[in-house]
């Protein structure tokens, strides 16, 4: 009589191998998943910086002076998901403006989130001294 059927070996090197290929894809999806996440981020402090310069052409935001992302958001200047996002929902994070080094006619926009300055295109120069990274919002 014969056994028609997989061996325990052939189950086990199944499953092995089923195993290997599922931790492959599950690295690469949260690689991909974190990468995302960034864009939206940045896509969100572009909104943000997009949305000081349309309250500052209403209100006329002073050089050096600042307002709240929360200021931005009650005022519909900006929308993004709250949820997700809401550490940009501090009352201490606050949009900058200030003039520029070299060109002195020409402002910049900047943002710190988590430790980070983000900078608008105003200007050639970024922030000495921190990590800083250059959003273009035009």
């Amino acid at each position: 009589m014969k056994n028609k059927g997989f061996t325990l070996i052939e189950l086990l090197a199944v499953i092995v191998i089923l195993g290997i290929l599922l931790s492959i894809t599950t690295v690469s999806v949260n690689s991909l998943k974190k990468k995302q996440d960034e864009k939206n981020l940045q896509n969100v402090i572009s909104s943000i910086l997009t949305g000081a310069k349309e309250y500052n052409a209403k209100n006329r935001i002073q050089v050096g002076g600042s307002v709240n992302v929360e200021e931005l958001k009650s005022g519909d200047y900006v929308d993004f998901d709250e949820d997700k996002y809401f550490n940009l929902l501090k009352e201490d994070v606050k949009v900058t403006k200030n003039q520029c080094e070299k060109n002195r006619l020409k402002v910049k926009y900047s943002i710190e989130v988590d430790g980070t300055t983000y900078n608008d295109c105003g200007c050639e120069e970024q922030i000495d001294g921190k990590e800083s990274k250059e959003i273009c919002t035009e």
